[in-house]
């Protein structure tokens, strides 16, 4: 996977930018709190739209999952021209828990939230689908596994072990499914670290939940079946 970190080391926060450039989201905090694989269907859908079916090929053909950086729910104040280029939606149904937000003018999918795992304190945003969304970061964590391995077949699961072994030195621990390992250290060391409070939170800064206030909550069905192909019940 790519290690995305920004070029000075006087660069104090961290931005996000859309793929024609027109928006970019700053963060007060320049490193992520977490980082893991994810292997779900949503996290592939997200970035089936974000890049209108042309997702990075390493994405799109399971030789990596979807590289998750999570980061603080805080964002420097957009300006009015690059707030109402913002959207946000949930995909597929009403009461899907995550909230995603994304740029009008190209489509890009800027972040994500779930709203029982990840708020209030904090958000997703994919370091690993460039050129489609760019993240700069000062320094970023390790990874510490692959959520969601279900979602794959297994001979996929299997080739991405063997290839952390072969780059990594070990194969990252795969969670098999999220909801029946709550009680395992990979995820007891994620929400612990989903559950810290923003480390800064400058004047001119809003939360996420502010950032999307008044914005209407849009149904996005684009890609459901593209993002699941590969499922035993699908045509492969």
């Amino acid at each position: 996977m790519s290690v995305t970190t920004a070029s000075s080391a006087s660069f104090k926060m961290s931005t996000i930018t859309c793929s024609c450039g027109k928006v970019k989201l700053t963060l007060p905090n320049a490193v992520p709190k977490f980082r893991c694989g994810c292997c779900c269907t949503e996290c592939l859908q997200r970035a089936y739209i974000g890049s209108n079916g042309k997702l990075p090929a390493a994405v799109k053909n399971l030789e990596e999952p979807v590289d998750l950086f999570y980061v603080d729910s805080q964002i420097m104040k957009p300006d009015s021209e690059t707030r109402a280029q913002l959207a946000v939606f949930k995909l597929n149904k009403a009461d899907a828990p995550n909230v995603n937000l994304r740029a009008t003018c190209c489509g890009t999918v800027l972040c994500t939230q779930h709203q029982e795992f990840h708020a209030p304190h904090s958000m997703a945003t994919f370091n690993n689908l460039r050129p489609f969304l760019k993240c700069e970061f000062a320094k970023v964590p390790k990874s510490k596994s692959n959520l969601w391995t279900m979602d794959w077949p297994a001979g996929r699961s299997e080739a991405l072990a063997l290839k952390e072994k072969s780059t990594r030195g070990e194969a990252l621990p795969q969670i098999f499914d999220v909801m029946t390992a709550l009680e395992e250290k990979p995820i007891t060391d994620l929400i612990s670290a989903l559950q810290i409070e923003a480390s800064t939170k400058p004047e001119n800064s809003i939360s996420y939940a502010e950032l999307r206030d008044g914005m209407e909550v849009k149904i996005e069905k684009a890609f459901f079946d593209e993002s699941r192909a590969h499922l035993p019940d699908r045509k492969p």
